[in-house]
């Protein structure tokens, strides 16, 4: 087992590294957008989402599970590596027979304005790739190795786009190209996994066996998770359909476009999510639990409604790059803006019920999420379009974290001005954080 480094290293590591994937996702976004046009953009997205949510069906929420119980120290590492390969090649083949049948019955319903399945079918291929990398992944969280739990993110991205700009910039495959961009880069994540985990745990005959006792732990643990994890993305990502479906593709090549650049903010509170997962799983009493999460939704909360702001007055300057097709994308990303805010902080408050073995809650909530999101959706897209989905969106995020503030305190005690409102000692502290890297001491020096 990794000994763990301080929550603040470890989040510092992953910011950086997150901050990379930011920068690389961003020219993924605007290279695709550009080339493709608002309409094979929409394709693409419908496309490529579509492996996303069969993944989440069959995933059982074995990644949540992982990270929760190699944190603990309840399972080997490598012992770990074999059960998710086991279990994640048998998912894989669910769900590309699960991909092929709904393709085959509901292709016309799900992907109104696409003329060629071909594409769709094609795009299943992405699925171990996606599932595995996910599984494995997760396990350098639990031993708390985040340099190469973001290591693995950077990879997929740095492969996506490269093979992007050659498939896409230089021999023109458009479509097609970006598809086979998007599982070439998953798949080459997967070999370099495979290729260092076999060094790193020291696989060895004896890893290589089922553990059963551990399978029914994980899906008993990880099927509270799973269910939760589930509505939620489908609470993510459900307009994206139902935009394609009442409105057509350009509007969602558009709106998709504005969705993708706001998720990448959320990637700075990710990185701390991703931390503070198996840290408050490994703590021992719920006082400090309770100190660790409220400073960090705090310090999330602020963090994110000043770059909200800042982002809010400079988005417009973003058009020309994309090209003027997307003139309307940085009004929908403006939109969106309050919502993936405050959705940051309901990010960091989920994690911490889930790891104190409360995962249910988080189901409760995004089951009711969904449905309101699901009936806002339906409401407001066919009256104003794309519009109306990023207005939904907003207002579903919002009343997200409001719901999960209310449970959060319920759960831990905690006073709503502790876990969100920011305090005096709270600069003190950044001052102290600030001072401890190598940047700001030679700054001061100078």
């Amino acid at each position: 087992m990794t000994k763990p480094n301080s929550f603040l290293k470890n989040s510092y590591i992953t910011l950086v590294r997150q901050f990379t994937s930011i920068v690389i996702g961003t020219l993924l976004i605007i290279i695709i957008a550009r080339m493709l046009g608002p309409e094979l953009q929409g394709n693409y997205a419908l496309i490529t989402n579509f492996p996303a949510i069969l993944m989440m069906f069959i995933n059982l929420g074995i990644n949540i599970s992982t990270v929760y119980y190699v944190s603990r120290q309840e399972i080997d590492p490598g012992e770990s590596f074999f059960n998710n390969l086991i279990i994640g090649v048998v998912l894989s083949l669910i769900g590309i027979i699960a991909g092929f049948i709904s393709i085959y019955f509901f292709g016309d319903k799900l992907f109104k304005d696409l003329d060629d399945y071909s594409y769709v079918y094609f795009i299943l291929i992405a699925i171990p790739f996606m599932l595995l990398n996910t599984f494995f992944q997760t396990i350098f969280q639990g031993i708390q190795d985040f340099k190469v739990f973001n290591t693995i993110l950077v990879i997929t991205q740095i492969t996506n786009l490269l093979l992007v700009v050659v498939l896409i910039v230089l021999f023109d495959f458009g479509l097609m190209g970006a598809l086979i961009a998007f599982i070439s880069g998953h798949a080459l994540t997967l070999l370099f996994i495979l290729v260092f985990s076999v060094k790193r745990f020291n696989l060895t005959r004896k890893n290589l066996r089922l553990n059963i006792p551990y399978l029914r732990k994980s899906f008993h643990y990880g099927f509270k998770s799973y269910m939760s994890n589930l509505v939620t993305f489908m609470n993510y990502r459900i307009n994206i359909y139902l935009l394609g479906f009442f409105v057509g593709n350009g509007a969602v090549g558009l709106y998709f476009t504005a969705l993708t650049l706001g998720e990448k903010l959320s990637v700075f509170t990710q990185s701390i999510s991703s931390v503070l997962l198996p840290r408050i799983a490994a703590m021992g009493t719920e006082e400090e639990r309770n100190h660790l999460t409220s400073i960090v939704s705090r310090f999330t909360l602020v963090f994110m409604l000043v770059l909200s702001v800042v982002i809010f007055f400079t988005i417009d300057f973003l058009a020309p790059v994309l090209g003027h097709e997307y003139k309307e994308t940085p009004f929908f990303l403006k939109i969106l803006l309050p919502g993936i805010a405050l959705l940051a902080v309901e990010k960091i408050l989920s994690n911490d019920i889930a790891a104190r073995g409360k995962p249910e809650i988080n189901m409760y909530v995004s089951i009711f999420n969904v449905i309101f999101s699901t009936i806002l959706n339906v409401f407001l897209i066919p009256m104003y379009g794309a519009t109306g989905a990023a207005i939904a969106t907003s207002i579903s995020y919002s009343l997200s974290f409001i719901i999960k503030a209310v449970f959060f305190k319920r759960v831990t005690g905690e006073a709503f001005n502790k876990f969100l409102l920011f305090k005096r000692e709270d600069f003190s502290l950044v001052k102290k954080m600030l001072l401890r890297q190598k940047f700001f001491k030679r700054l001061i020096r100078s």
